[in-house]
């Protein structure tokens, strides 16, 4: 995506994290244009991506915008890829930490604010080459975080099937919000000290299990059937819910597109960015 100022002098690097005060760490245009004149340029990036991204999840709102991060108080960051050469904006990735009550696979329910991945765009124009990879693995990088262990806000087919061709996450924990969680998402985790029941009332004792607990036991969802059918856990109970519609949003996410000639696959592999981390 194509604006009329240079990126270069908004963004530090071609990898740049930005977050709620909206000015990039580093960037090169604060001694020169001015801290508002930054704030200005990053808030029409992120609008206009923004809407983007909405636009090819079919999104009933937008989920990344300026105002949203601005009052996110520092809970979230928004990566950028940009490619300098054609003065581009390549994509976004938006986490943030939310607190979520989710199921294991013995259907014990479980409080934990895990890293969540609330939005992912890469321009259509620069799909299949690899740029979604990219962004991810600097975020993952950065983040110091394994991607079993990330929660991920209403996943697309096409995100899935990324984690799943790069990732090797094949294994859905169904759950009872929009967020997917996978095999592993609970093990040797340093922000997780152990099992922790939301509540634990006559039904949640070891003697008397949960309804839920009786009903989803022991099966993984496989993450290709995941937009396709209920999840296991609405399935057992599909008798209680007449009419039921899975209500999921299709995406152009994750998977990334050809590139002109030049431009952002000349730096994959190179240091992209200098915000505290390389690759």
């Amino acid at each position: 995506m194509e604006f009329n100022f240079r990126l270069a002098d908004i963004f530090p690097t071609e990898i740049t994290i930005v977050g709620s005060d909206l000015i990039p760490k580093g960037s090169p245009g604060v001694l020169k244009f001015g801290p508002k004149i930054i704030k200005d340029k990053i808030s029409e990036i992120m609008d206009v991506v923004g809407k983007a991204s909405a636009l090819a999840q079919s999104l009933h709102a937008v989920i990344t915008s300026s105002d949203k991060l601005k009052d996110s108080d520092g809970e979230q960051l928004v990566y950028f890829l940009c490619d300098f050469a054609t003065n581009q904006v390549v994509g976004l990735l938006k986490i943030g930490r939310k607190k979520l009550f989710v199921y294991d696979q013995q259907g014990i329910q479980h409080e934990i604010k895990p890293l969540c991945i609330l939005d992912f765009y890469v321009h259509e124009s620069r799909q299949r080459v690899g740029c979604g990879r990219v962004l991810f693995d600097a975020m993952l990088a950065n983040e110091r975080v394994d991607v079993k262990h990330l929660a991920i806000d209403r996943p697309s087919d096409k995100f899935i099937y990324f984690l799943r061709k790069h990732y090797q996450l094949t294994n859905i924990i169904p759950q009872v919000n929009n967020f997917a969680i996978f095999d592993g998402f609970f093990l040797q985790r340093s922000d997780y000290a152990g099992k922790k029941p939301r509540w634990n009332g006559l039904d949640q004792t070891p003697e008397k299990p949960s309804r839920h607990n009786l009903l989803n036991k022991t099966e993984f969802q496989d993450s290709r059937s995941y937009n396709k059918e209920p999840p296991l856990h609405l399935r057992n109970l599909q008798s209680g819910l007449p009419g039921y519609i899975p209500q999921r949003h299709a995406s152009s996410i994750a998977s990334v597109i050809q590139p002109p000639s030049s431009g952002i696959t000349s730096v994959i592999g190179h240091t992209l960015y200098n915000n505290g981390f390389s690759m």
